[in-house]
């Protein structure tokens, strides 16, 4: 696993996929360490692999993979939570039941509004108008 560059542009090696999932699955930098560089035996060795683990975050392949398996497990998993919500909302746990309303309606807000809360619109006013300058 010397050579960190794939030969192939825009594909992962595999010990990077391998490094994407146990990320996804909450292993730590240790483990994933021992997973895809098993010679790094030595302080100086795993400290050089976790500066490489570190880079992968700027790796634009990596994080595009990282969030199709994040996006992957949303799709399986916002139905089931969705339902969940629906059998909560007629709780007779008035706790409960506003939880779960609160929850759906902040999921919803922008479906029902059309709204993204996080878009911001500049308006910049007092500037000249823009175009060719009078001679």
């Amino acid at each position: 696993m010397g050579n960190y560059a794939c030969r192939r542009p825009g594909m992962l090696q595999g010990w990077q996929i391998t490094a994407a999932e146990m990320m996804f699955h909450g292993k730590t930098n240790e483990e994933i360490i021992d997973a895809c560089f098993p010679k790094a035996d030595t302080d100086g060795k795993r400290a050089a692999k976790r500066k490489v683990l570190k880079k992968l975050m700027d790796d634009e392949v990596f994080m595009a993979y990282y969030r199709s398996l994040i996006s992957e497990w949303t799709a399986r998993h916002v139905g089931p939570a969705l339902k969940k919500l629906g059998e909560q909302i007629n709780s007779d746990k008035e706790w409960l039941a506003n939880k779960a309303a609160n929850d759906i309606i902040n999921q919803s807000k922008s479906i029902i509004t059309g709204a993204d809360d996080n878009t911001m619109v500049v308006k910049i006013e007092g500037m000249p108008e823009l175009g060719v300058p009078e001679e």
